[in-house]
């Protein structure tokens, strides 16, 4: 369960850094992209960033996809 809190660290560290490297306006717009792309809702994006939830995998893929730059470290399977 351990290293499943840290996958959970390590994917909303990599998507926080990736969101604190623009403005404050410019970041609202991507957060908008994150949901209109990923279909959520902005509250599920915001627990992604503090760690709250676990980002799926397709949800990675759609991020780097909507950005067109390579976000988390790498796309790992989760097991059941």
């Amino acid at each position: 369960m351990d290293s499943k809190n840290n996958e959970i660290r390590k994917d909303s560290i990599a998507l926080r850094d990736f969101m604190n490297r623009f403005t404050r306006n410019r970041r609202t717009w991507v957060i908008d992209q994150i949901c209109t792309g990923c279909l959520v809702p902005r509250y599920t994006v915001m627990n992604w960033t503090r760690g709250l939830a676990r980002i799926p995998e397709l949800h990675k893929r759609k991020i780097e996809e909507i950005f067109s730059e390579s976000i988390f470290d790498s796309l790992t399977i989760c097991e059941k």
